[in-house]
């Protein structure tokens, strides 16, 4: 009787985002300075009529947490996106370079993609746009367009050719551009 009472006590129950989890206050002292190693009654998301502590934060992600100290090794769940888990980590005190090799290239994907978002961004202050008033001349609407009388076909038709043919003249054009020039791997844009 008095192993299941000290196994109890040291059980520690810990509700994030409405789904309760279990584990031993050993357990998260295998990853000290951290906040689920410093948990204590004291804390404010400690309900003593529930015995549990409770975070409002993403489930799912908090799973891989606590089976990082479980086993030692921080998979990345392929649900949330980069930068969701990243601000986790950063919650529960842990580093991101601890996520497993295997795991790395997806868990590293959404930083890639900012960096090629990051170019893309100083190209676009590098390289002057052509104005309204420049493509609409390419169109022979400039008189149109400076009196207002543009129908919707010729608002739209200069728009559809800047966005194949002028890489830096929206946001879309530019996304067009990046991934027909370096291919397939920015698909995730």
């Amino acid at each position: 009787m008095n192993l299941n009472l000290a196994d109890a006590d040291n059980r520690v129950i810990i509700n994030v985002g409405g789904i309760r989890h279990e584990t031993y206050k050993a357990t998260l002292k295998k990853i000290p300075a951290t906040r689920l190693s410093r948990l204590t009654e004291a804390l404010a998301n400690y309900d003593p009529v529930l015995n549990e502590y409770f975070f409002d934060r993403h489930p799912g992600v908090f799973a891989q947490i606590l089976n990082y100290y479980r086993s030692g090794k921080l998979h990345y769940p392929t649900d949330v996106c980069g930068p969701l888990f990243e601000e986790e980590l950063e919650f529960w005190g842990l580093d991101s370079n601890q996520v497993e090799p295997c795991c790395w290239m997806t868990y590293t994907q959404h930083r890639d993609t900012q960096d090629v978002l990051a170019i893309l961004d100083r190209l676009d202050l590098d390289t002057d746009k052509p104005t309204e008033e420049d493509i609409m001349k390419k169109f022979g609407l400039e008189e149109e367009y400076k009196s207002g009388e543009l129908n919707c076909w010729q608002r739209i038709q200069p728009k559809i050719w800047a966005l194949f043919d002028e890489p830096y003249s929206s946001t879309a054009a530019k996304v067009r551009q990046t991934h027909y020039s370096n291919g397939p791997s920015l698909l995730y844009l």
